[in-house]
């Protein structure tokens, strides 16, 4: 992208460009998974960023186990896996000592096979996304800059600049926003983004460590107002070490706001560790300070905003690429199926469904931040002080390191009622997932799990049977099943034993499955329809194949098809 657009007078005159059902402007983990997300599904989707290039820096790194539950779900886990590494844990130091930490080998909670931290940089990330876009037959449009919209009842009109100067209308049905705290799609629309910086500043580099302890775990250490990180990133040759910067000159403004030289880093993260170590060879070293802010509404019109376009906060929890993430599953299968003819109010869902965890994700990642770094002076002591007992009782808690395990993984992230989620079952209880929270996995047998009938990014319809099947009835059902599969839609029957084996029949021979659902009794069977992004969208008690009908039936066409 040129440093400078050409003069007014010499620019050429704005022209069309080619439409597209979605147009999304930001080449981030968010928006290339929205544009994945949208592909798979059909969707003529175009993907626009201003950067000329894809990010080399490593910059957000936690994976947390629900992205990488719907990686999975996409065939890309492995991916991740082979380019990551797996993190079992936090260990918490002050003042030089370990204190304590979070182990999530103890987490206890086996209805993920992602039971960790993935530490996977985030130039790594886009490259697996944008590896998979062209898998799809998508590229991203490089040094295109949205300068404009405006949207009427049939689409949105995004005005943009592309590298060569030259300035374009691209016409959609929808935009996707995901570009950024400085979004020129939010601000096009005028929503506020409220919230503040913090005063801290810290310094961060990606570089090689010599100490005496291990490159494998993710460490916090406290030492009074000094805090820093160590995070692993590729063994002993490069991790991620970031420490509070005392100094005033991030507030200079100008490039030197951001220049760090490691020899400045340096002693601050050793005093901050207590230990004899040496860092070298940097791959990356910025100074940056943090911000907690919030959009309004996540839906205007035809417009959305997701990711750090709608919500930034502090790096406490790893939460901010992997809550972008999420936002991106759950909008991307709404516009599709609302592409498709289905109402559009499935579309104010997004808003109801993400906005209050984003907001909640802010206010968390405000309290841990505000507990642990936004301490000074006598305060900071203080918290030292504490943290030591606290931290050592808490570690030796199970279920203290199941409830953070659970929290920072965002696997308890549960979605409210509308008339697009449907419980007809409340007798099942919380004994099998509620609707609006997300379908766990479980064990179907030795060669297979629900993740396996999960896989895909579409509707998913599953029949259970505790109750032995003989073989006229489980054919008569694996019948009216097929009648509900659809390309947007996959239907399998799991029953225990089933007598007479029926190929469309999934066989379980482990009782996990129907334990994890809530079909508990000898006899019991339960019905769960389960959304593309993974939550529960209906149940009932029983095998109701023309009540999981009508269930779908909403999602389905009721309105205007997209032309």
């Amino acid at each position: 992208m040129p440093d400078a657009a050409p003069p007014a007078s010499a620019a050429p005159p704005a022209s069309p460009a080619p439409g597209c059902d979605v147009l999304v402007v930001g080449a981030g983990p968010t928006g290339l998974l929205a544009a994945d997300l949208l592909a798979r599904n059909g969707v003529a989707v175009r993907i626009v960023d201003d950067r000329a290039e894809a990010s080399r820096e490593s910059r957000a790194f936690a994976v947390m186990a629900r992205s990488m539950e719907l990686f999975g779900q996409l065939g890309l886990a492995e991916r991740f896996l082979d380019g990551g590494v797996v993190n079992p844990g936090i260990d918490f130091h002050v003042r030089g000592t370990r204190v304590g930490g979070l182990d999530y080998d103890r987490a206890g909670s086996p209805d993920t096979p992602y039971p960790f931290i993935t530490l996977h940089p985030q130039s790594k990330t886009e490259a697996v996304l944008i590896d998979d876009l062209s898998r799809l037959g998508v590229s991203v449009e490089r040094g295109t800059r949205v300068t404009g919209l405006t949207q009427d009842a049939d689409g949105v009109a995004t005005r943009a600049t592309g590298a060569d100067g030259r300035e374009a209308t691209i016409r959609s049905a929808y935009v996707i926003g995901a570009d950024g705290a400085h979004s020129a799609v939010r601000k096009a629309l005028g929503l506020a983004f409220e919230g503040a910086k913090y005063p801290q500043t810290f310094m961060l580099a990606d570089c090689r460590v010599e100490w005496p302890l291990d490159h494998a775990r993710f460490r916090v250490f406290m030492h009074g107002d000094t805090i820093a990180l160590f995070l692993p990133l590729d063994g002993a040759g490069r991790s991620r070490v970031m420490a509070t910067d005392h100094s005033n000159t991030a507030d200079r403004g100008g490039a030197e706001a951001t220049r760090l030289d490691l020899a400045e880093l340096e002693p601050v993260y050793r005093e901050a560790t207590g230990l004899e170590l040496r860092l070298s060879d940097p791959v990356w070293a910025t100074r940056y300070r943090v911000s907690h802010r919030g959009v309004e509404r996540y839906r205007d019109g035809r417009v959305f905003v997701a990711g750090d376009a709608a919500h930034i906060h502090s790096p406490a929890g790893g939460q901010g690429m992997n809550t972008g993430l999420q936002d991106a599953a759950n909008l991307a299968w709404k516009l599709a199926t609302v592409l498709a003819g289905a109402p559009d109010d499935l579309l104010d869902t997004y808003d109801g469904e993400r906005r209050p965890v984003g907001q909640q994700v802010v206010d968390t990642s405000d309290r841990m931040f505000s507990a642990v770094a936004g301490q000074t002076g006598w305060e900071a002591s203080l918290r030292d002080w504490i943290a030591r007992p606290v931290t050592a009782a808490v570690s030796r808690l199970d279920a203290v390191q199941h409830r953070a395990f659970r929290k920072l993984s965002q696997l308890e992230i549960a979605y409210g009622p509308s008339r697009f989620l449907a419980d007809a079952a409340p007798g099942l209880g919380d004994a099998g997932p509620e609707v609006g929270r997300r379908a766990p996995n479980a064990a179907i047998s030795h060669r297979r799990d629900v993740f396996d009938l999960l896989a895909g990014y579409r509707f998913t319809v599953l029949a259970l049977s505790r109750r032995p099947l003989e073989r006229d009835e489980a054919h008569r059902l694996a019948d009216a099943l097929a009648g509900l599969a659809a390309p947007s839609v996959a239907a399998h029957l799991v029953t225990r034993l089933a007598v007479g084996r029926d190929p469309r029949v999934e066989t379980a021979t482990s009782a996990a499955v129907f334990d994890a659902y809530g079909v508990k009794a000898r006899d019991a069977q339960a019905t769960y329809l389960v959304r593309p992004d993974g939550y529960v969208a209906w149940r009932a008690e029983g095998i109701d194949v023309a009540a999981c009908a009508r269930a779908l039936e909403r999602f389905r066409a009721e309105g205007r098809a997209h032309g």
